[in-house]
């Protein structure tokens, strides 16, 4: 009488097991998908500043340099600020889908409402004035990014989809838009 009951606890531990390891990985692999993305989000952060401070000390560079690297009289390369601002990055750039990195000269007007707004400066003469995509290189209203004048900013955005690897598990969503932008002054 004393093998029954044993074989048939036997059955039920296994049953639980399954079902409180099966909670546990869940919680275990949200914990691993949240911290993955806020380490992305960090090292974003980062490189967008970093970005920005290396734009801000180059403002004498020619206007293509925020694409191309460039090589002076004296045969040093600078590596252009995208190619810096990426390499900031360590590789992170390939977790984020649509990855974009866009170098313009800030809107001090922008600076100065509440909440502040942080928007490319424009050569739009409408009113209310059109302000460019810093994405778009070919936008008639756009302005190049080393004509920021003295102690104006200027700015590295960088944009891209984080997408989870579990998107399902805990309910995260399928992709998580990263928009992040950095303002130094500029000393041109």
């Amino acid at each position: 009488m004393l093998a029954r009951p044993t074989a048939r606890r036997r059955g039920m531990t296994v049953v639980e097991v399954a079902l409180v390891l099966s909670m546990f990985l869940m919680l275990l692999f949200g914990v691993f998908e949240y911290c993955r993305f806020l380490y992305v989000l960090h090292v974003t952060h980062n490189a967008a500043r970093d970005g920005a401070r290396y734009a801000s000390v180059n403002m004498d560079k020619p206007s293509t340099f925020d694409t191309t690297d460039y090589t002076d009289a004296a045969g040093l390369v600078f590596p252009s600020i995208q190619n810096y601002t990426r390499a900031r990055l360590g590789g992170s750039d390939k977790q984020l889908a649509s990855f974009a990195i866009a170098v313009y000269p800030v809107d001090s007007s922008g600076l100065s409402l509440s909440p502040p707004v942080i928007r490319s400066k424009s050569t739009s003469t409408a009113t209310p004035p059109v302000y460019p995509d810093p994405f778009n290189p070919s936008d008639p209203n756009r302005t190049l990014w080393n004509q920021a004048t003295f102690s104006s900013g200027v700015a590295v955005t960088i944009r891209g989809t984080y997408t989870p690897l579990l998107p399902s598990l805990l309910f995260i969503p399928s992709s998580v838009p990263v928009n992040v932008t950095a303002v130094s002054g500029s000393e041109g």
